[in-house]
């Protein structure tokens, strides 16, 4: 099979698929960045899954020779980058006027997906992700190569909890002979969410850079979002060069103050008062090993008052912060643990009361023991029915998912619930949901369907038509479809 022509490329994508360049077949598209469209394929020869980045015609058009050699120039010494938290760069190369790089293929999610969708991880998790991309740029670092566009979106968490960071030699083609364009939405390498001062101003770029981009990262990862949360690269640009962070410690109090200091130097804005070398960075996140929570997280009761105090209500708060999935100030935007990547199990001390249990439960959620703890020392509460819902998403989501338990789950639930159905409405609702997605897991398409068409749409038909759904991510996924389904 030939290699696609460039007009296959430019006007239809979906040829793409199963097309063969060189020694690679693509099979499916991964997705689209902003200088790529991403595919897996296997590599014939060895019989292996490779990811193959096809760099988009706009990326490269009206670049000049200089540029693109020194684009194969610089990817070729990433391919010479050999560490375990580094996404392997196999090759380079050129069918036509198609430039592609072939890299090794991470199963997985990035770490901007993972917040999305499990909020901002505790802080030993979190630590684990920092040192590991540290090591990566101290590695890359040594060997000459700045990274230039470390993001969330490019650091990878595979399915064993290891962080890897990716795309080395695809942020080269940002020339950085010229000043970013701020009159842009974004420029051929993003946004500036994560740039460095130097790095917006054209200036001579290092492991410096990489290292403010990932402290900015980090303070995303913790805090739940960046640092500059502007809506334009101008304003954004501007509070990278002129403004000072908010302090973490403000989004997330249960972080230790020296993790929060070393996220705060690493995001300096002048070069020199950051870490001097990839090795001190490295030195001080090991410091971190045993580092104490914040003491004013140590009793839980002190927890508690602190999530109910952003809250309207005391009689709203449980329910604000289950059903919208975040509360907004650290804890998590969501609270369930994504796929493939799982926390181990714990002991949990028994609390005083359902409030204090529930509170320990919200700091550690990837943990089916911290939310089990909640409805068996306290079952006859509200905080008992929303851990349960909350247990049923775990075992929904993780990876691999269990229907049978989470359709055990989603039962109880719906059976403690359904005895004061007025006042438990938005949980009951819920319940059902999962249960259907539960026996939908299971194969049980008529049960599914029965739940769908004599409860769901009907006991609970302002739900299902509403235009928001405050829950749990999965459970509103779940939900639109079915209003597809249903014609709603």
């Amino acid at each position: 099979m030939t290699d696609p022509s460039p007009d296959t490329f430019r006007h239809d994508h979906g040829d793409l698929v199963d097309l063969t360049l060189g020694d690679f077949r693509l099979l499916r598209r991964l997705g689209v960045g902003g200088m790529a469209e991403v595919y897996l394929a296997e590599q014939i020869s060895l019989g292996r899954s490779v990811a193959v980045k096809i760099l988009r015609d706009d990326a490269v058009s009206g670049k000049n020779n200089t540029l693109l050699q020194r684009f194969e120039q610089e990817a070729r010494a990433a391919g010479g980058l050999s560490h375990p938290n580094i996404v392997q760069v196999y090759m380079i190369g050129q069918a036509d006027d198609l430039h592609y790089i072939v890299q090794e293929y991470v199963q997985g999610q990035n770490l901007s997906q993972w917040v999305k969708r499990n909020g901002p991880p505790d802080f030993l998790t979190g630590l684990k992700w920092m040192k590991n991309a540290a090591a990566a740029l101290s590695a890359a670092s040594a060997a000459g190569v700045v990274h230039r566009d470390i993001k969330p979106e490019n650091i990878m968490l595979t399915r064993g909890e290891v962080a890897k960071v990716t795309d080395f030699g695809l942020a080269q083609l940002n020339d950085v002979s010229e000043k970013m364009n701020l009159t842009q939405a974004g420029t051929t390498m993003g946004t500036p969410w994560y740039m460095s001062p130097e790095q917006i101003q054209g200036e001579r770029l290092s492991h410096h850079t990489d290292q403010y981009s990932l402290g900015v990262s980090c303070y995303h990862m913790f805090a739940g979002q960046p640092p500059f949360p502007g809506k334009n690269s101008v304003s954004v640009a501007v509070q990278h060069l002129k403004e000072e962070a908010k302090p973490l410690s403000r989004h997330r109090r249960d972080l230790p103050e020296a993790m929060c200091q070393t996220i705060h130097r690493m995001m300096e804005k002048k070069p020199e008062d950051r870490f001097s070398t990839p090795e001190d960075l490295q030195a001080a996140l090991a410091q971190l090993d045993h580092a104490p929570l914040n003491p004013a997280m140590a009793d839980t009761s002190s927890v508690w008052a602190w999530l109910r105090s952003s809250l309207p209500s005391p009689s709203k708060a449980l329910c604000a912060i289950v059903a919208c999935g975040a509360i907004g100030i650290g804890v998590g935007q969501e609270i369930f643990q994504p796929d493939g990547l799982r926390i181990k199990d714990a002991e949990f001390t028994p609390e005083d009361t359902a409030a204090q249990q529930y509170a320990r439960a919200l700091l550690n959620p990837g943990n089916p023991a911290a939310w089990t703890a909640v409805f068996e020392k306290f079952p006859q509460t509200d905080e008992a029915l929303w851990a349960r819902l909350h247990l049923g998403v775990h075992y929904l989501t993780k990876s691999p998912p269990e229907p049978d338990k989470s359709s055990d789950t989603f039962q109880r639930l719906i059976q403690q619930a359904s005895l004061t159905p007025t006042e438990n409405r938005d949980v009951l609702f819920l319940a059902y949901l999962g249960r259907a997605r539960a026996a939908e897991d299971q194969g049980d398409g008529t049960y599914r369907d029965e739940l769908v068409q004599t409860v769901l749409a009907t006991d609970f038909a302002a739900e299902m038509s509403a235009a928001d759904l405050r829950g749990p991510e999965a459970l509103q996924e779940y939900r639109d479809r079915l209003k597809e389904d249903l014609g709603i």
